[in-house]
């Protein structure tokens, strides 16, 4: 089994950072249940980006690692991480999900 790395580009509604910071609030501290490890939380300023320099721009990115596939599953799984999706599902415009593993 090797390790697997999630990283997450997070767009928000226009009205969408409080429900996202309650959601976070509640589901970060379940990584480590599930063996999981928040890598990087960035919020960038939009002085920082070099492309695009206009249009849609992420308010968080997250990298995450857990020891398996099988963990991220479980922590995707979690009781009290669905029973909050909808904190995530109103507040969030889309997330981009890229995976890897090794």
């Amino acid at each position: 089994m090797s390790e697997i790395t999630i990283t997450q580009l997070i767009y928000l509604n226009d009205s969408g950072e409080q429900g996202f910071l309650e959601y976070e609030s509640l589901v970060l501290p379940l990584l480590e249940k599930y063996r999981g490890k928040l890598e990087l939380r960035l919020r960038p300023c939009r002085d920082n980006f070099i492309y695009p320099a206009e249009g849609e721009q992420p308010y968080e990115v997250h990298i995450v690692s857990f020891e398996t596939k099988e963990d991220y599953e479980s922590f995707k799984n979690d009781p009290v991480r669905i029973k909050n999706l909808g904190l995530l599902k109103n507040s969030v415009k889309k997330i981009t999900v890229m995976e890897s593993c090794g």
